[in-house]
Formats: C-alpha cells, structure tokens, sequence
C-alpha cells in the first residue's frame, strides 16, 4: 500500500507545489510508483510544470463525479522511467471533492503506488481539512518569514495526527529577520520536527517557470533528493553547506 503524503503549507508561496513536484521526482529516481494528486481546484498548475497540459483530458472532478474511470485521468508523465503520473486538479474552482469518494480513490489508488503526493490548495479551507483525513504522512512547507511560520502552525495544530514535519524552503540567512533571527526560531514557531532545509535557490526558479529541468547539481534539488531519502526511512543528515 501506498504512504499517502499531504503536503501542505498554510498560506501560499511557500513553494509547496515546487516540493511537491521535486519530491515526486526524487522518489521516482529511486525507482519508486509516484502519483501527484493535485487537489487546488481552479488553480491547476502541475501540468504546466510537468508539461504534461496537453494530454491532460479528464480531472480530479470527473473521477469523482463519476464521468470517468480513475485511469482516464492518470497522465503518464516524461520521466526517464515512466513511473511518474498526475492527476490534475479541477478547472472549476468552486469544486469541493466528496471525502467519502476522496478515501475510495485514495484506497483504490494505494494498490498501484508507492507514494500518492497530495498538493493542496493553500490555506485551511475545506479543501485542506479533505486531504487531512485521507493522508498517512504530512509535510508543512514554510519560509522563514512571520506570516508562513505562524499559518504554518495552526497548519501544524490541524495535522498532529499525522505527526506532521517541517520542510523550511527558500531557505536564505540573508533574510533572516530581529522576529525570526535564526532557523531555530523558524522551527520552535511552527512548532513541527524538522525534515528538510531547502536553500534559496533563484536559478531553479527560473528554470522551472521557463520548463527546463533544474540541474542536478542544484542546491535544491540536493536537498530534496534527501528529502525524499529521509521520508524512506535513510539516515541523511541536513548539509547546512548549502545554505547561504
């Protein structure tokens, strides 16, 4: 059965989709069955990442309503092994999914995966409170600034039958603030166990918005090959060396 992984972040622009999608592939790397589950309905933007729009036929929503089969709606994306699929999220925004319908997909899903990679919307709507109930594993992802690390705490509170931890992105000393003077007070204000510290790394930015793989190389992309390493139970300690 699959570990079924919430990520989420509180409030937007903490990067969480950027995790997501990079998790994915790091587990994917490893030889591991990875479904993104995208749930930030009328936001769709996975398959532009992943450039994958093109083919992207069915949703989230049609599965759910029961339009489709769930295979219909799996993209099978362009990875170097073809172990990476999505599911979009809905183009309508006002779409709230069934939970009951939700925990069927998920259960029937788990059967074919190793890891389900759920991306929620931002915030701690309806939305979030679904994904909360389907999920075994959750990652918060904040950045070292007051707002994200205090929606990330009440994210923390929602999410402590999970046991969730703590993924610090944009991670930069630089804009480290007398409120939030080190990544210590990150950590104790959110109120999670840290996982992962991912540098500021503008370069990686830049090439996903443009759709180029990032380098392998990357800071980033480092981190989160950890990441990924961590979650599967691999004793990787954090490689501060890469944060400025």
């Amino acid at each position: 059965m699959a570990e079924v992984i919430v990520v989420t972040s509180g409030k937007g622009g903490t990067g969480k989709t950027t995790v997501s999608l990079l998790l994915a592939k790091a587990f994917c790397r490893r030889g591991k069955n990875v479904l993104l589950l995208e749930l930030d309905s009328g936001l769709r933007g996975l398959d532009l990442l992943l450039k994958v729009s093109d083919r992207v036929v069915y949703d989230l929503s049609d599965v759910l309503t029961g339009s489709c089969k769930p295979v219909k709606a799996i993209t099978v994306c362009d990875v170097p092994k073809g172990n990476l699929h999505l599911i979009a999220a809905p183009q309508n925004r006002h779409f709230i999914p069934d939970p009951g319908n939700l925990k069927l997909l998920i259960k029937g899903l788990s059967e074919c995966y190793d890891y389900l990679i759920l991306d929620t919307a931002a915030g701690l709507g309806k939305d979030f409170d679904i994904a909360c109930s389907v999920g075994t594993k959750a990652l918060i992802v904040a950045t070292a600034d007051a707002i994200s690390v205090r929606d990330a705490a009440r994210a923390a509170q929602e999410l402590r039958s999970l046991s969730p931890r703590l993924v610090v992105n944009k991670f930069s000393r630089k804009n480290l603030s007398a409120q939030l003077p080190d990544l210590d007070a990150v950590i104790d204000g959110v109120g999670a166990q840290l996982i992962s510290v991912i540098a500021e790394d503008a370069a990686m930015a830049r090439q996903l918005a443009s759709g180029i793989q990032p380098s392998a190389s990357s800071p980033a992309v480092c981190e989160i090959d950890d990441l990924a390493g961590r979650i599967m139970g691999e004793r990787i300690k954090l490689n501060t060396d890469r944060l400025k």
